[in-house]
């Protein structure tokens, strides 16, 4: 099983401050998920809720149809295209 570890890192350098805060907030939130933390924990830490924290986890953990990887953090980037646009 892949797990988050293997994920591949962000390029913060790459994102603007905000969107930077953005993500780390994200990403402390889904490593604090992933490491079995209560949801009042996670909101204390983060101030996003358990449904916010979920959907970021399934985000994380949805596949690239292209090429089969994992999302990872990349998901967790403000605005990241997670699925192409089909019209």
């Amino acid at each position: 099983m892949e797990t988050e570890n293997q994920w591949e890192e962000v390029d913060e350098t790459e994102l603007t401050v905000a969107e930077r805060c953005v993500y780390r907030i994200r990403r402390r939130a889904v490593e604090l998920y992933r490491n079995g933390s209560s949801p009042g924990e996670i909101f204390r830490a983060t101030g996003l809720g358990s449904t916010a924290v979920e959907r970021l986890w399934h985000r994380c953990c949805a596949r690239d149809p292209q090429t089969g990887e994992r999302k990872g953090y990349k998901a967790l980037v403000p605005r990241s295209k997670i699925k192409k646009f089909i019209r």
